[in-house]
């Protein structure tokens, strides 16, 4: 059976790993490196807390992902929250995207969170 190439928003999943005892999310991106922008918001305000919740150490991979809304950034600073109370770490990384550079900086997010180049930087930082 062949996967879906656009699952419906309420089957997409994306995928977590753990390295070296930190969870990494990251989304699926189409053949030209780029995550489904409603797909990535509707994520973040129905799954992601749920999805998320039992994790101390997780790094969200922001690869593909063009831009971010505040459906999606107050699930982040909840998250956030949360880590912070069992004393765990969230970090973003590979924020590439020239807007999503901006609302980070906008909104000052650039200054809470912990915002690494990669993927493995980002895991570094937190299994130490």
């Amino acid at each position: 059976m062949r996967p879906l190439a656009n699952p419906p928003m309420n089957l997409y999943q994306p995928t977590i790993v753990e390295e070296r005892g930190v969870h990494v999310l990251s989304f699926r991106r189409d053949e030209l490196g780029i995550a489904d922008l409603d797909q990535v918001r509707h994520y973040f305000a129905h799954r992601f807390l749920d999805d998320t919740g039992g994790y101390r150490h997780l790094v969200i991979d922001l690869t593909g992902v063009a831009t971010l809304d505040s459906s999606c950034l107050g699930p982040l600073v909840q998250r956030l929250r949360l880590a912070q109370q069992v004393d765990g770490q969230l970090a973003l990384c590979s924020v590439d995207s020239p807007a999503l550079e901006e609302i980070f900086a906008l909104t000052r997010f650039d200054k809470v969170f912990p915002i690494h180049r990669t993927r493995a930087e980002a895991v570094e930082a937190l299994a130490a």
